[in-house]
């Protein structure tokens, strides 16, 4: 069975790299375990029928970087590269303790990476030589940034190279010198595209208690949000050795192309972390900022009987809100209720409750939401700026990414028109 893997990975890496990461890969056998016949072409895919639940490969954490230890590294230095990656992640992250924890596992990674790949007498050196940054809005070229109309994403690119530069920045004052501010940058999105944290169902998303991998071959997988396969960690005591799991989720035909999911999220996130965007998205989403400036005179009216309500929404920042695209943001919809009420209205239903916003109060409540929904989406819209005949990738995802946004904004409006 691994023959026939490295057979198929061996015609598509022509690449002295990439005969030294497949040597590297096989040694010893017991590092990488192929139970069922897999056929590469561009992709890994069936070669027989696998049935549910059986396992399909085991891959040695050994072969693995991880978050939890430095490999190829002395005591002293691994606790003096922890201290620093824990003291950077504290600085950037402030108090969010689950973030600080991603971003101390994430910097300990792109650490040995990178020390991996230039120091090729480790034993890590080749697999760290091929882990490549997807292609991601964060490297696109400035013609196509400087054709952005989405403010969504272009705020994600812009928070997130302020957030690597401050990392790097930080690992400068830290003497941890050799990389330039560009070989970080696609170290973390190389990273951050390759990392599996052990979640059955969705393995890179991101927990508390997950462990954090690199693992080699999972980039062969593809995304689905209908996975065939998933991911684990399971440990064999008897051989005292800990693997990264594929198994099969459902029964797999021959010639299907084996998938995981790489986590329930928006085109918005997929293309930012791995380069890749799913058609007709379920889990596309689109932050809007709403402009109450023209509806000023509403907030003064029930002040505090509108505060006493709104306590108990889960809304924190109603100036900026998310739409969707084949549901209502509900709790947007009632909050906006109670805005626009009146004293009028509520002299005539003094006993309005919190939850009788979820729904219609009054007619003339309604169409106040209305207008001001309308016309916030289609001062949106008016921002959009057109792109003829998108050639390249990146013109391409940038197409698409807005087409998803416009989306989003036309099947708001037209709901908030009926």
């Amino acid at each position: 069975m691994q023959e026939k893997l490295i057979a198929g990975l061996t015609s598509s890496y022509g690449s002295l790299l990439g005969q030294q990461y497949l040597k590297w890969l096989k040694m010893p056998p017991s590092y990488l375990r192929v139970m069922q016949s897999i056929d590469y072409r561009k992709g890994m895919y069936a070669a027989q029928q696998i049935k549910a639940n059986q396992q399909i490969m085991l891959i040695s954490t050994e072969k693995c970087f991880t978050s939890v230890e430095f490999v190829g590294c002395d005591t002293r230095k691994s606790q003096e590269l922890q201290t620093i990656a824990s003291q950077i992640a504290h600085k950037i992250c402030g108090g969010k303790v689950e973030q600080q924890y991603l971003v101390t596992g994430l910097l300990k990674i792109i650490m040995q990476v990178f020390v991996h790949q230039k120091d090729q007498s480790l034993t890590h050196s080749p697999f760290a030589n091929m882990i490549q940054s997807p292609n991601t809005p964060l490297l696109w070229p400035q013609t196509v940034i400087d054709l952005i109309s989405s403010r969504n994403l272009a705020s994600l690119i812009e928070g997130t190279l302020l957030q690597c530069q401050s990392m790097y920045n930080e690992l400068q004052l830290s003497k941890v010198y050799g990389l330039t501010a560009l070989e970080f940058l696609k170290l973390f999105q190389a990273v951050r595209a390759s990392l599996i944290c052990f979640n059955s169902q969705k393995p890179k998303y991101f927990d508390m208690q997950s462990v954090q991998i690199v693992c080699p071959l999972v980039y062969q997988f593809d995304h689905s949000f209908d996975p065939n396969c998933y991911l684990d960690g399971c440990y064999l005591s008897h051989e005292n050795m800990s693997f990264v799991d594929f198994s099969a989720k459902k029964q797999i035909e021959p010639g299907d192309k084996l998938t995981i999911n790489y986590g329930n999220l928006s085109n918005h996130d997929l293309l930012m972390r791995h380069g890749i965007m799913v058609d007709d998205n379920p889990y596309n989403e689109m932050p809007i900022d709403l402009d109450f400036t023209t509806a000023i005179n509403y907030t003064e009216q029930l002040f505090d009987q509108k505060q006493k309500w709104l306590r108990q929404s889960e809304i924190t920042n109603i100036e900026r809100q998310s739409l969707f695209t084949n549901k209502i943001n509900v709790q947007l919809l009632q909050y906006l209720r109670i805005y626009f009420l009146t004293e009028q209205e509520y002299s005539k239903n003094p006993h309005l409750e919190f939850n009788s916003f979820q729904e219609k109060v009054s007619e003339e409540n309604e169409l106040l939401v209305k207008q001001f929904m309308i016309q916030n989406i289609k001062n949106v819209l008016s921002t959009y700026k057109q792109i003829s005949k998108p050639i390249g990738k990146e013109l391409q995802d940038l197409y698409k990414i807005q087409k998803d946004e416009m989306t989003i904004l036309q099947n708001n409006l037209t709901f908030f028109s009926k």
